[in-house]
């Protein structure tokens, strides 16, 4: 693999220039912020199932998928996770809930149209993981794209600030809570009696809509995923993406780079230390004293 050296000290050094032009563009890029940086959000938590949740409704959802922080875990079975609110440092299971909303989006949403496109990216990069394959497959792109806006927006879109909507001019049903658990495993959108609706059901719809539009803008936005090997050193994953850059393993990532390629270590610190910027509650890593990051 070529490597590609990244945020070169100057437009007229010879050498891999190009790669690194685009590579710090990526960097610099944040398609879409829709979320603003600053104090914490409010968050309402999430409604409570039933005793022993008969039904098994999801309600911790992961943003960044339980299988890719697998790939994350050391010798523990835990990955390091960096608490940037109570400056802590952690070690966590990927079936922690600090990977996960609190019951945000429904059921419907979460195990269906969510799950296929967890399944279909998981499919898409084996070949890659298992060493069959050292580029992104023409067939595969559209997994890739889907899976990165899946991620984006659902960072995005993890705290609800309320619990219930009020709709205008609806008159709901008298549900109990066993009868609202049934139609909501069953894919059913209701209004209760109190003209009021689950936020979680508009909030799955919405994201059904933003994750298709975006993923559907990356398909030209983005030229090429490119997979890039760290040279040394281990890459980080932030909480938020904002760069177009999907972490895979410790070693290896999908970018938005011209190329397939390696990355040094000191262009990974730089990696590292932009996507600890644009993180907004945790980061986390293999372990952190492999991954370098830049001074400030």
């Amino acid at each position: 693999m070529p490597i590609i050296k990244v945020f070169s000290p100057a437009a007229s050094e010879p050498g891999p220039h190009t790669g690194a032009a685009v590579f710090a563009k990526t960097l610099a890029m944040t398609s879409e912020p829709e979320m603003p940086r600053g104090p914490q959000r409010k968050r309402a938590r999430g409604e409570r199932t039933r005793s022993r949740n008969p039904n098994r409704l999801t309600v911790d959802q992961h943003v960044f998928p339980a299988k890719s922080i697998e790939r994350f875990v050391g010798a523990d079975g835990r990955v390091s996770v960096q608490l940037l609110e109570r400056n802590k440092l952690v070690r966590a299971k990927p079936d922690n809930p600090i990977f996960c909303a609190d019951r945000s989006w429904d059921q419907r949403t979460e195990t269906g149209f969510m799950k296929q496109i967890e399944d279909a990216f998981q499919a898409a990069v084996r070949p890659i993981l298992e060493g069959r394959a050292e580029s992104v497959l023409a067939e595969a792109r559209p997994a890739i794209d889907r899976m990165y806006s899946l991620w984006y927006w659902r960072a995005r879109y993890r705290d609800l600030e309320s619990q219930e909507l009020e709709l205008k001019g609806i008159i709901g049903s008298v549900l109990t809570l066993e009868q609202e658990e049934n139609l909501e495993s069953n894919g059913y959108i209701f209004a209760r009696a109190s003209g009021r609706m689950p936020v979680r059901q508009m909030n799955g719809v919405t994201l059904m809509i933003r994750i298709n539009r975006y993923a559907d803008q990356l398909a030209t936005a983005v030229p090429r995923w490119s997979v890039i090997a760290a040279q040394a050193g281990e890459f980080i994953v932030p909480d938020v993406p904002w760069h177009c850059v999907l972490p895979l393993t410790p070693q290896l990532a999908l970018m938005n780079a011209p190329t397939d390629g390696m990355v040094t270590e000191e262009n990974l610190a730089q990696f590292n230390s932009a996507m600890r910027a644009g993180s907004r509650d945790y980061f986390f890593a293999r372990d952190f004293t492999r991954s370098p990051f830049s001074l400030p």
